[in-house]
């Protein structure tokens, strides 16, 4: 769960030092159900109601002082501002200096509730005392934070405005649970910003309480730390942070860190390589971006993990995220028409394969019309590289350039088709060769043809309307299109080209040409035309104008060639099929399905589908297949998957997960989650988990967590 306290004290700035007339030269509107007028002042009561531009204050009596343009609201004052309601006993205000006194008070905006014992200033100097803001209404259980003395100054530039707590707890309800030393803050980068908690019980890791807080060392830097502590584990330690020193002109860098080492009480086990894990565990994740100047960025991240598996066991959600840790810093210069990027990336956990870039230096220009119509294209790069197997060991090197240049023409004869003949040619030297290759260089150099149409684009409506199923009207569109590539060299030189930049496993279409394929070393022979239909079928919508009824989009990659090489497990002569489709009748009822097949065997390389039921937010139903096989590995992923839920009452709901693998015959995973809202800011959930198959968690588990909102 994740608290963030920041609103609960800028709410007191925007409840209360936005108290304020405007010109003072405009009188204010008053009304009354009776009024009474002396030399010195206008007492208006009952039901006595005070207008001032968008200014709207009720009361049981108004005073309205004529020479001192003073205004005193008692009994029963609501005051209302936009979205801000503040409610007090009495409240006096200057419309000359724009000052004001209010007693005790409450106030409110969204779902932030603020009040107070005092609080007199002006717009832009407030001070409140005995401050207490609330998230939600109200309630034993609310988060408040309360404070002795807050003092409120606001700048020009709401940037530098400041905000200073004295005397401040940190508490639930009327309950203070963490007293904090006195700070200041601006409302862009609180003192306070982010307090995070979990509470939960696991069978691997015994009870857990975690706590994670940062705060302002400067305007721009945020320091703190993280603490987990696991009763069969031990404790999790490391400090955090993030920083923002962007300004006006969004130049400046931005960031987060975050760290964790323990020393491990309980049985790590295996990594994925099957080697015994350290009990000195930890982790440290660094994201980064920066825009150094107008056009020149520099981003990256840094991704170390002790282990395979430590964010796994001890930072479940992060891990569901993000379960390859990746280290890589790029930066890039982009001009009018080119893009220059400097990249690496680099192995920082030895069980990991990585194909490293150490550096790569690259030059990337964007199509631009030389005359004629005919437009070019050109892309260089140079790269030392280098990968470590970590299962046998093995270490590739290579020193690569690579520059491809390209045309093409566009051509529409008509409006329903268009269609772009292009040219390119590739080269790529290898300086560092495979053991036994002559001379240790070779030079590739290979050339490609082919052409990108679109048919025509055609449509067709019918009248038909059907108030059960929300159709007014059908329209359907049919875009065909075609493309071809030639390139039937492509594949050669691979027994002295180092395998590094490998055919990676991808389960969709794939860029067809020379340009833009990433598998450099393992370039197959093109000879391929690729055949595309998509079709829509469309209804009116009152809200966003149309609506997908139903959706089939197809695409045909047919290649033609012999096989390419034993090694690849995979003939080159074949068609592959890809198929999306997607049928949405009802916003209650919707059908997707994708499926990629080889025509020749008969072989099915993937097939996901699934059918969603819900009824508005009272419960919803999906079931859904997951089949994936990969021709080189020959693994395959088969299983079926259920996820249901109920709301059964305004406080309990639960939600139900299945997933059976069926090569196996095992439920893989069963959770059932009970939750409990205890009040608007927190939820108890009860969870239930059952395991089968080989597994870092237990087979069976039982976990209580607290979870918030958040603001």
């Amino acid at each position: 769960m994740t608290l963030r306290f920041a609103p609960l004290v800028a709410v007191l700035s925007l409840a209360l030092s936005r108290l304020v007339a405007a010109e003072p030269s405009i009188l204010p509107q008053l009304t009354a159900k009776s009024t009474r007028i002396t030399d010195q002042e206008s007492i208006f009561s009952g039901e006595a109601r005070l207008a001032h531009k968008d200014v709207v204050l009720y009361a049981d009596e108004v005073v309205y002082r004529n020479q001192d343009r003073v205004a005193i609201a008692r009994g029963n004052v609501i005051f209302i501002r936009g979205a801000q309601r503040l409610v007090s006993e009495e409240i006096t205000y200057h419309l000359d200096d724009q000052t004001f006194s209010v007693g005790r008070f409450r106030a409110g905006q969204g779902t932030l509730f603020a009040s107070g014992a005092h609080a007199e200033g002006t717009q832009k100097n407030l001070a409140v005392n005995d401050a207490a803001v609330t998230y939600g209404e109200p309630d034993p259980l609310s988060p408040t934070i309360r404070a002795r003395t807050f003092r409120y100054t606001e700048a020009e530039n709401p940037a530098d405005s400041v905000a200073r707590v004295e005397g401040a707890r940190l508490g639930v309800g009327s309950t203070n649970i963490l007293p904090l030393p006195t700070f200041s803050e601006t409302p862009q980068d609180p003192a306070i910003a982010g307090l995070e908690a979990r509470a939960g019980f696991s069978g691997n890791l015994g009870g857990e309480l975690s706590l994670g807080a940062t705060t302002s060392i400067t305007p721009a830097v945020r320091l703190g730390g993280d603490l987990g502590l696991f009763t069969k584990r031990g404790a999790l330690l490391g400090p955090i942070g993030n920083y923002d020193t962007r300004g006006a002109e969004g130049l400046g860098a931005k960031g987060r860190f975050r760290t964790g080492f323990i020393q491990d009480q309980g049985d790590p086990g295996t990594d994925i390589r099957g080697d015994a894990i350290r009990n000195e565990r930890g982790y440290v994740e660094w994201q980064h971006q920066q825009a150094i100047a107008p056009g020149l960025d520099l981003a990256g991240q840094v991704y170390y993990w002790s282990d395979s598996y430590v964010t796994r066991d001890f930072r479940s959600d992060d891990f569901t995220r993000l379960q390859t840790p990746d280290t890589w810093f790029e930066a890039t210069k982009a001009g009018d028409n080119f893009v220059v990027s400097l990249f690496t990336r680099v192995r920082v956990n030895d069980y990991a394969l990585v194909q490293e870039r150490l550096p790569e230096l690259r030059f990337d220009g964007l199509p631009v019309e030389i005359g004629a119509g005919i437009y070019h294209r050109i892309n260089a790069g140079v790269a030392i590289l280098k990968e470590d197997d970590p299962l046998t060991d093995i270490t590739t090197r290579s020193q690569r350039a690579d520059l491809y240049y390209g045309a093409y023409r566009p051509f529409s004869p008509r409006e329903w088709f268009s269609i772009t003949p292009l040219v390119g040619g590739r080269v790529t030297h290898y300086q560092r060769t495979n053991p036994g290759a002559s001379e240790g260089q070779y030079t590739r150099a290979l050339g490609e043809a082919g052409f990108d149409a679109k048919l025509f684009e055609t449509s067709a409506t019918w009248d038909y309307k059907n108030q059960r199923w929300a159709i007014d009207g059908l329209r359907h569109i049919v875009t065909p299109t075609v493309a071809y590539r030639l390139s039937p060299a492509a594949d050669i030189g691979r027994g002295a080209i180092p395998r590094i930049d490998d055919d990676p496993f991808n389960t969709y279409l794939r860029p067809l040409g020379l340009a833009d394929r990433r598998d450099t070393d393992r370039l197959p022979a093109l000879n391929t035309f690729r055949l595309g239909l998509a079709n829509t079928l469309q209804t009116r919508d009152q809200t966003h104008g149309s609506r997908d009824l139903a959706r089939l989009d197809l695409a045909v990659d047919q290649y033609a060639g012999a096989e390419t090489a034993a090694t690849d497990n995979h003939r080159r002569d074949r068609t592959d099929v890809h198929a999306f489709a997607a049928l949405q009748p009802a916003r209650w009822l919707r059908f997707d399905l994708y499926e990629r097949q080889t025509v020749q065997t008969g072989t099915m390389q993937e097939l996901n589908t699934g059918l969603t039921l819900k009824d508005a937010n009272v419960w919803s139903l999906r079931v859904g297949t997951h089949y994936l096989a990969d021709p080189v590995s020959i693994r395959e992923i088969q299983e079926y998957t259920a996820a249901y839920g109920l709301r059964l009452s305004e406080i309990y709901s639960i939600l139900a997960r299945v997933r059976f693998d069926s090569r196996t015959g095992d439920f893989t995973e069963q959770a059932l989650t009970l939750s409990q809202r205890l009040s608007r800011f927190w939820t108890l959930n009860y969870q239930f988990t059952a395991y089968d198959g080989p597994r870092r968690e237990e087979d069976f588990g039982f976990a209580i967590s607290i979870e918030s909102a958040g603001f």
